[in-house]
């Protein structure tokens, strides 16, 4: 009899165990950065040569669409964490995000910017729209490691 509920003991446990590592595994997401933005501003200065989308979704997904040294939008997508303040991530070629960087959200909840935590300090604003079909439509880099620059 004791070996039997020491064996039901054992399988209540790792199923428990099971469901636990399971939200561990989820990363949490602040819902107030989920939707479509655009770039607006990059430290400080009215963006005028860059163009760029980022779509943060509820899976903790994310597609960065970014035209700076390309004639064309280039999408890389990835994946995104938030705790607190601090949004990181990671892209799906491996490559982390250029940084870690602390986020606010506006009142209205229509502007969304990103300090970067590194020593040369980049400030990005962001304000809430909707893609455009044909940025939507951008090819995947093969690799964000082949980017010139990263605008997250």
């Amino acid at each position: 009899m004791k070996k039997y509920l020491f064996l039901l003991i054992v399988c209540l446990c790792g199923v428990l165990a099971a469901g636990c590592s399971d939200d561990e595994d989820n990363a949490p997401v602040d819902k107030g950065i989920v939707g479509e933005w655009q770039l607006a501003a990059w430290s400080g200065d009215a963006v005028q040569q860059i163009e760029a989308y980022v779509d943060f979704r509820s899976d903790a997904s994310f597609s960065l669409y970014q035209k700076f040294t390309t004639p064309l939008f280039v999408r890389y997508d990835g994946s995104y964490s938030t705790r607190g303040n601090l949004l990181s991530g990671i892209y799906t070629d491996g490559t982390p995000l250029g940084a870690d960087y602390e986020f606010t959200l506006s009142e209205d909840g229509n502007t969304l910017t990103l300090t970067s935590r590194t020593s040369a300090v980049e400030t990005t604003v962001y304000t809430r729209t909707s893609i455009p079909g044909d940025v939507r439509n951008a090819p995947l880099a093969p690799s964000m490691r082949s980017a010139a620059y990263r605008l997250l």
